[in-house]
């Protein structure tokens, strides 16, 4: 009897997941969508747009290094801003952060190019013409850039620079000195192997303490640049699985502290950075990111959170890496994660404007294609797919502005 029960049991809940692999008709369309200094206009904006209101949290992931995504996030953050004050995720640390608006207030964009030139690596992505146009457009609407991450690798241009103004004592002078001057001379030259974050020994942190040992600023200076190293270190000694999750924790925590640091009952916020991180569930890097985090968050406070991915399917893009040739390289991109998508939307790259964008709403998509065929994906696909509400691409992207050399 106790078998047959279990038998039949397991024959109902085993029956939905094979109903749902019978052939379902694909219902994905890639509605069109235009960026006007109106705003996001078409079919495809309407789409996303709909969903504002109810949104705590706007997430925009993306390959990193075009125009568009800025400029999206942009006329998101206009759009949404008739509910409230919109803050901005940025993908630097908070010191960097902090810096970058005491910049932008004071002196606007331009100020900050002249203030990045000699170091455009010191906060990235805002070194991108784009990307700085919207931190000013939040800061000029009375929002706060929320930096979450670590102090990225040539931030240390900076934050040298920082620590010499504050030291006392020639000894503390003359070290910080040599430690900047080492730095813009591995900068100058590409050389990734001398730069301060793979190579600062917890000696090198011990030092830099003595120096400072009743200055808070300084030492909380000090302890983010140890942080940063360690995740670097991590990585270039090959041990990425504890680099990322490392470098996850430090993000969850430090937006953790910015949203309890934010003015009024459920402050919102517009974030814009590397897909991988925006994403609702495990990573394709075996991480629990912050995209999974603020999903709790939101709904603590009755709200969503929207999230869109924005993956160009060609155009051009914006290549950045230390070198002495120069940062920035622009480059023709062509996206395979975008080809994939539309494969499985049962769409051609006919179907993506050439100018403007295109956006597919994957709920559709999910339930069209059934379990079977969503776990024969690649990792990365899967991720994409079940972690984001839209897709938007296009068949012209441009190229992100470098704002400083």
């Amino acid at each position: 009897m106790i078998r047959t029960l279990m038998a039949a049991l397991a024959a109902a809940i085993a029956a939905p997941a094979a109903a749902q692999e019978t052939e379902t008709p694909n219902a994905a369309t890639a509605a069109p969508m235009s960026v006007t200094a109106a705003g996001l206009e078409g079919p495809g904006a309407a789409l996303i747009l709909e969903r504002l209101p109810d949104a705590q949290f706007i997430l925009v992931g993306e390959d990193h290094g075009f125009a568009g995504s800025p400029q999206i996030t942009r006329a998101l953050a206009d759009a949404a801003r008739g509910g409230g004050v919109i803050h901005h995720v940025v993908e630097i640390g908070p010191i960097s952060a902090d810096w970058v608006s005491g910049v932008l207030k004071r002196d606007g964009v331009d100020g900050l190019a002249a203030a990045l030139e000699g170091k455009p690596l010191a906060a990235p992505f805002l070194n991108m013409r784009e990307d700085a146009d919207l931190a000013a457009s939040i800061l000029e609407n009375g929002g706060d850039l929320w930096g979450v991450d670590q102090e990225f690798i040539g931030s240390p241009l900076l934050h040298l620079q920082t620590l010499l103004d504050r030291a006392r004592g020639d000894t503390a002078k003359a070290r910080l000195a040599e430690l900047l001057a080492n730095e813009t001379e591995a900068f100058a030259t590409g050389n990734q192997d001398a730069m301060f974050m793979f190579i600062a020994t917890p000696e090198v942190f011990a030092e830099l303490e003595s120096f400072f040992t009743r200055d808070k600023t300084a030492l909380a200076l000090i302890e983010a640049l140890r942080e940063s190293a360690d995740v670097y270190q991590a990585f270039a000694r090959g041990e990425n699985y504890i680099s990322n999750v490392d470098r996850v924790a430090l993000i969850r925590r430090q937006f953790l502290d910015a949203y309890g640091s934010a003015r009024g009952r459920a402050p919102r916020a517009i974030f814009k950075m590397g897909a991988n991180h925006l994403g609702l569930g495990t990573t394709f890097l075996n991480t629990f990111d912050i995209g999974s985090l603020v999903e709790g968050v939101a709904a603590a406070n009755g709200r969503s959170a929207l999230r869109i991915v924005i993956y160009p399917l060609a155009g051009e893009k914006t290549q950045i890496m230390p070198s002495a040739d120069g940062v920035f390289k622009t480059v023709e991109h062509s996206g395979e994660e975008a080809s994939e998508f539309l494969e499985l939307a049962g769409l051609t790259a006919k179907d993506i404007p050439q100018d403007g964008w295109a956006v597919i709403a994957l709920e559709p998509l999910r339930r069209s294609l059934g379990q079977k065929k969503i776990n024969s994906l690649s990792p990365e696909a899967k991720f994409m797919l079940l972690g984001y509400d839209f897709l938007v691409t296009t068949r012209g992207a441009k190229a992100a502005t470098p704002l400083a050399n």
